[in-house]
């Protein structure tokens, strides 16, 4: 008992030697002595209050007493610091801590390697004025740096002794954040990593998702390994993922965890999570698999694929990746006999940047993508603050890179501005970036305030009463950038006027009797009149209103400090609408401007706080009285408070706000036919959900009314008997509004297919179609519309609208020009004309809508097509009028529309403008006298003989992407244009628009362009004028279609050519022949006749009329039908030719030939096959020396010639 009491004192003796002992070892290395230290409560972390020195000598004595000079992480802790030791002893002290800016100006760091957030700077600090790079916590005042501020200063101030303050602990701890999509780190094979008999692998895991597969680490091509599956730890034993053991226990997602698999190789082994057994692992599936199965893609691309990975799956795998954050992934074997571990590779990520990372043994591991952050997640980076008007520049940034920065708020803020702008290069691809918002903390892209997406590097935001305070921003390029600028603007708020300088206004309390009468050159601050309100609980709204009296005052309300009229224009009125006294739920601001005194201000989520009113005139304002009104929180505000509706009673009025939810119930008996829950009356914008027995939300209901406004309904037949829960909701405001349950009889939709009248704000509810149905709808404006809005809300099936009226375009009439004299003649004339409009719907499911702006008078015709069967459907129209007066006559074809210029007509333009000396081409000097700098003079020269004719240039201009292109942007609006629309220009060249259409949303917008026009394929050919397939120099036939070829050279195409290979002289001189032929026949017929002229013998064949018929193209014509008469049979007779040999038939006819030769010829006339030479049976002319000739095809010069006409033809020489 003696020694243990001994043991004890020895050990608190040592504890209260330790300041001296210490003492001693900081005074040895730098003469520096510790003069107090205490410890924070708040992290338990010790501290040192150092002797005067330069901040390098505290930072050396820091580093010998196993600590760094401090890190004030927050305000608490710099006002615990500056408590404890700035005035230790009663005497004052400026104090040294961690932060320098020594190795690069303007980037600060902290002295154990954290990265910079936190900050306290005094006024107009930091200065960074010569080598001011180290700072300090004022102890006193210096100028106007108040105690407890910070300041920059020298290293070693000869004026001002400064003591150090040392935390002691170990320095920063890095992590690396891992994004689930292709981050990982790579590490080269060596031969320690090649692990037998056992192994140790463990890791501090923070997964964001406990979802999928999500390796940890794996060695090689489907080597050993440690991964999440469903949250389950998995050990990599077998190139199958369904062989590996699992650990019985799940770790959690974004909780830090230890784990752990610990296994002898062919004997067992276990799973731990956070030192707990979590599982056994089998003496079958303890394996360690070496990493070298030569999987496909490694087989394929010859890599030794044996490397170590880090957050995903291997070589063999481009899969599976860890998504969240890791830290000190070890790998190790048990040695021999003991349970001792011996560490192959630990990986603690100690270094905070770069591109590398090295273990114990400095092994090198690239890091590919993932990023450097501190344990709870925030990144590791340089922060920079943005001062208010002044831009930033960065000069270069990689891609996913995450630049921070802050800007410190003033407390009464009432405007901030953010813009974004970065340089454009043409030369390269045109980046966005992604930017993150968060107040009072680091955003990332899965938590923040705001998170807008910078198009092209470009933006511009601007919020109304931000929070004061720091407001940090996150930029991540998603491609490399350079020469980006951001600027933050804010404006501060003028402190209101004293209280007793107002008038107070109490809830429903009015007061009476109010007056702005001054003159009119009355100063600006003689017109006003203040007000407050003392507001002490949480409010649903807050609402003032003037009324009575005579003349115009207008009424604004505001947080923080009176709302200034004549400095807010634009802040509130533009931003809210002058005249509406509406204001959004998250605004602090609201104005009324209307005419006369009877005005409206509403603020709605009310926090306690003062609020300002300010009544103003320009004019006069006489004995007016303006009242406040508060409207508490409603108390409906959880499933179970729910107001049971009486049916068919309506209840309220009740307001919503972003962020309220309000429930009612109504009990359903059995046999109710119909259920209707009806919003009316009101203003705002709400929606309404409903669920059978338990509360619904946005994500949970059985029905839902999201139609546009305040005056939502659901209602359905056969509700089930019972309790049914409603909740009302908003994203923004409603106010005013009755809500009525009632039981209604059954409602049965019938459609004739007669186009339904809709009418401003009523909705057509019960809509039921089966798929592919179309039904017909319309509204009549009596005047031009500001907008209107077509929607469709509620029940089941996917739809789509479309519109199809008229709107109003602006057309000047006139142009600036000079008069004589050199004075201006005026600017145009403006008047409205109205244009053809056609819009298509966009939405999912059934909530589908469009919107219109400035839709003309008159019919607007609106169809809803069934895409899928639709049942209990809504729909409503909501327009508003404008002052425009109504046009007269709305006709077609005055409607606006600009004549598009056809590619042909721009090819004329371009011939005319660029032929300048008038030879009907563009030469090379004058096409480099056009501005034409994109384009290649060689590429359009098809024929190469410098100079480009008409239709070279037609085919440029006419090319399918040309031709596309140039019809897009004639017609676009807002980079869009509907098929419809692009369907109904005409073109040269063939075009399927719904195909280009990739998206199906019924409008082509320029991406979908871009990509036809580089896949598609010309149709039109301008040097085939009659696009039948021939060029125009091989076309006989140019303008004609049908024809191309005249193989005789007569003038007529082979398709209408009744002899196509023979020229039509020959035909006519043959055709001479024949008749001649005919005649002598029918001579000697007559002849023979005459000896018998009553004979009439019909059987008798004529070998000669089938012939004659062809030859006179009278085959196909219909011939009179001829009655046989009968008669008494007769002795046999003598054929009519019997008595003619064919001897006596050679005088008449030379040359002599068969009449078998005569039919052959005559068909060889009607031979329309192309031959190369010409056919046997064709007959030519006979020259001096007897022979046959002929020109063969006809007009191509090549002459043929044979001596009889057995033989075949020989090309003449």
């Amino acid at each position: 008992m003696k020694g243990r009491v001994l043991f004890v004192l020895s050990i608190f003796l040592a504890s209260l030697l330790s300041p001296a002992l210490m003492t001693g070892s900081a005074e040895n290395s730098t003469g520096i002595h510790i003069l107090h230290t205490a410890v924070n409560p708040s992290n338990n972390h010790t501290y040192h209050l150092l002797s005067a020195s330069s901040w390098e000598d505290a930072a050396e004595a820091a580093n010998g007493l196993d600590g760094f000079l401090t890190t004030i992480n927050d305000a608490d802790e710099n006002q615990w610091v500056f408590d404890t030791f700035a005035n230790f002893e009663n005497q004052s002290r400026h104090l040294w801590i961690g932060l320098s800016d020594s190795q690069e100006d303007g980037f600060y760091k902290w002295h154990d390697g954290a990265p910079f957030y936190y900050n306290s700077w005094g006024d107009s600090q930091p200065s960074e004025g010569g080598d001011e790079d180290y700072v300090h916590i004022a102890g006193t005042n210096i100028g106007n740096i108040l105690p407890g501020t910070w300041n920059d200063l020298n290293n070693n101030p000869e004026l001002v002794p400064v003591y150090g303050v040392v935390e002691v602990g170990a320095g920063a701890d890095f992590s690396l954040r891992f994004n689930g999509d292709g981050d990982h780190i790579e590490i080269p094979h060596d031969d320690g990593l090649n692990i037998s008999n056992s192994l140790y692998i463990s890791a501090m895991i923070h997964p964001y998702t406990t979802d999928g597969i999500q390796f940890i680490t794996m060695k090689g091509d489907y080597g050993w390994g440690m991964y999440l599956n469903g949250g389950q730890i998995g050990y990599a034993s077998d190139y199958s993922l369904a062989k590996h053991p699992l650990s019985n226990n799940s770790v959690p997602s974004n909780t830090w965890t230890h784990i752990e698999i610990d296994l002898i190789e062919n004997v067992g082994g276990e799973f731990r999570i956070n030192g707990i057994p979590a599982g056994n692992i089998s003496s079958q599936d303890a394996m360690i698999p070496q990493g070298d199965f030569g999987s496909n893609d490694c087989f394929t691309s010859g890599d030794s694929c044996d490397e170590l990975y880090i957050g995903s799956m291997g070589a063999g795998c481009e899969c599976n990746y860890f998504e969240g954050v890791l830290d000190n992934v070890s790998i190790g074997t048990n040695a021999m006999n003991s349970s001792e571990t011996l560490w192959i590779s630990n990986w603690t990520f100690s270094e905070g940047e770069g591109d590398t990372t090295l273990d114990q043994s400095s092994r090198e591991g690239v890091i590919f993508g993932a990023d450097w952050v501190m344990p709870d997640g925030t990144i590791v980076t340089q922060a920079v603050e943005l001062f208010n008007e002044e831009s930033f520049q960065i000069d270069f940034a990689n891609a996913g890179d995450q630049l921070l920065f802050y800007a410190d708020l003033d407390d009464m803020t009432k405007l901030l501005y953010f813009s974004l702008f970065g340089g454009w290069n043409f030369e390269k691809e045109l980046s966005g970036v992604d930017v993150y918002f968060g107040h009072e903390y680091i955003p990332s892209s899965w938590e923040h305030d705001y998170h807008y997406y910078a198009e092209y590097t470009y933006m511009f935001e601007e919020w109304s009463w931000p929070d004061s305070g720091v407001w940090w921003i996150v930029i991540i390029p998603e491609n490399d950038i350079e020469d980006l600028s951001l600027t933050a603007t804010w404006e501060v708020a003028d402190p209101p006027p004293a209280l007793d300088e107002m008038t107070e206004l109490f809830n429903g309390i009015p007061v009476t009797s109010q007056s702005i009468d001054v003159g009119r050159q009355a100063p600006l601050e003689d017109r006003t009149l203040y007000y407050y309100v003392n507001v002490t609980e949480p409010l649903g709204s807050l609402s003032v209103e003037t009324y009575g009296g005579t003349g115009n005052v207008n009424l604004g309300l505001s947080w923080g400090t009176v709302p200034d009229p004549f400095d807010q224009w634009f802040d509130g009125f533009e931003e809210e609408g002058m005249g509406s006294g509406e204001s959004s739920s998250l605004s602090k601001m609201a104005w009324d401007g209307g005419p006369g005194n009877d005005e409206t201000v509403t603020l709605y989520d009310i926090e306690p706080g003062v609020y300002y009113i300010t009544a103003f005139s320009f004019q006069r304002a006489l004995d007016f009285t303006i009242k406040a009104s508060f409207t508490y929180a409603p108390e409906n505000i959880e499933p179970e408070d729910a107001i049971e509706l009486t049916p068919g009673v309506a209840y309220g009025p009740i307001s919503g706000y972003d962020g309220l939810l309000q429930y009612f119930k109504i009990d359903v008996p059995a046999g109710t036919e119909r259920i209707e829950v009806d919003l009316s009356e009101g203003y705002g914008e709400a929606t309404l959900f409903m669920r059978y027995l338990e509360a619904p939300d946005a994500a949970n209901f059985d029905h839902l009314s999201g139609t546009p406004g305040a005056g939502d309904m659901i209602g359905f037949n056969d509700p089930t008997p019972g309790m049914w829960y409603i909740l009302a909701y908003t994203e923004e405001i409603f106010a005013n509004v009755m809500i009525t349950a009632s039981f209604e009889d059954r409602y049965v939709w019938s459609y004739d297919g007669t186009p339904i009248q809709l009418f401003n704000g009523e909705e057509v509810n019960g809509i039921e179609a089966p798929a592919g149905e179309e039904l017909f709808f319309y509204v009549e404006l009596e005047e031009p519309g500001i907008y209107l809005e077509v929607s469709t809300f509620g029940g089941d099936g996917i739809l789509y609208l479309e519109g199809d009226g008229n709107r109003l375009v602006i057309e000047w009439e006139g142009e600036e020009g000079m008069r004589p004299g050199g004075r201006q003649t005026g600017t145009p004339e403006m008047e409205f004309i109205s244009e053809d409009f056609f819009i298509q719907s966009e939405g999912s499911g059934t909530e589908h809508s469009f919107y219109v702006s400035m839709p003309a008078n008159g019919r607007f015709d609106i169809s809803l097509i069934a895409k899928e069967q639709i049942s209990n459907v809504g729909i409503v129209a909501n327009w508003e009028y404008s002052d425009i007066p109504p046009l007269d006559d709305i006709d077609d074809e005055n409607s606006g529309d600009e004549l598009l210029i056809g590619c042909d007509e721009l090819a004329e333009e371009i011939l005319v403008d660029g032929d300048s000396n008038g030879d009907g081409t563009i030469s090379q000097r004058e096409f480099q006298a056009m501005d034409t700098d994109e384009i290649v003079f060689s590429e359009i020269d098809l024929n190469d003989d410098e100079e480009l004719e008409y239709r070279e240039i037609l085919q440029e201009t006419c090319s399918c992407g040309n031709e596309l292109l140039m019809t897009f942007e004639a017609l676009e609006e807002f980079d869009r244009v509907s098929v419809k629309e692009m369907a109904d220009q005409t073109y040269l060249n063939d075009f399927d628009f719904k195909n280009i259409d990739t998206d199906f949303d019924g409008q082509i917008t320029y991406d979908e362009i871009e990509i036809n026009e580089i896949v598609c394929e010309s149709t039109f050919d301008a040097f085939d004028g009659d696009r039948d397939g021939v060029p125009d120099d091989e076309d006989a036939f140019p303008n004609d279609p049908d024809e191309s070829v005249d193989t005789d050279g007569d003038g007529v195409g082979d398709n209408a050519d009744i002899a196509p290979s023979v020229a039509n002289d020959v035909i006519y001189s043959a055709g001479a022949v024949v008749f001649l032929m005919l005649i002598g026949v029918l001579v000697l017929f007559l002849r023979s006749g005459s000896n018998n002229p009553s004979e009439n013998n019909w059987e008798v064949p004529s070998p000669s009329q089938g012939f004659d018929e062809r030859m006179m193209d009278m085959e196909e014509k219909s011939i009179p039908s001829i009655e046989r008469e009968d008669s008494e049979p007769k002795p046999s007779q003598q054929n009519i030719f019997e008595g003619y040999s064919q001897s006596s038939l050679e005088p008449s006819l030379q040359p002599s030939m068969e009449s078998s030769e005569v039919f052959n010829i005559a068909n060889d006339l009607f031979d329309s096959t192309p031959k190369q030479s010409p056919p046997s049976s064709l007959m030519g002319m006979l020259d001096s020396n007897g022979h046959e000739v002929i020109e063969y095809p006809a007009g191509s010069g090549q002459n043929w010639t044979r001596t009889d006409p057995t033989q075949s033809w020989i090309q003449k020489e």
